[in-house]
């Protein structure tokens, strides 16, 4: 006995089946790259998942965390489609972490590793306004 944890489709041909395709979530995608920080937002790219689950990727979902404590929470309700994103609303001087999941027909996969502490603030040498 087996169990399948995703989708299976079985093509027949004469009554017997033929062909036998799985669908399972996705592998995690690369650690997220920080491109820029500011105050109120992070700056996000990451590699695609290697194994897509034998699946079309759909896009991926961005999750962060304040690094002080607290569960993962979905930046974005639909799935982005590139491997990209700006996070916004982000409390300035507070420090976050951020992971992607990729997703396909079955939903999303594993999490990628995250990234270490960011802080909301400005970028180093940027001058305050008078």
């Amino acid at each position: 006995m087996f169990y399948v944890t995703g989708t299976v489709t079985l093509c027949f041909v004469a009554n017997k089946p033929l062909v036998y395709l799985l669908t399972a979530p996705c592998g995690p995608p690369g650690q997220p790259v920080i491109d820029s920080v500011s105050p109120n937002s992070v700056a996000l790219h990451w590699d695609k998942p290697r194994d897509t689950g034998n699946g079309k990727l759909q896009g991926y979902i961005v999750e962060m965390k304040p690094t002080a404590g607290g569960d993962w929470k979905e930046v974005n309700v639909d799935p982005v489609r590139e491997p990209e994103m700006v996070v916004p609303h982000l409390k300035e001087g507070q420090e976050y972490q951020f992971r992607v999941k990729a997703v396909n027909e079955v939903g999303p996969g594993a999490p990628s590793t995250a990234t270490g502490p960011v802080v909301a603030e400005k970028p180093p040498g940027e001058l305050s306004s008078l």
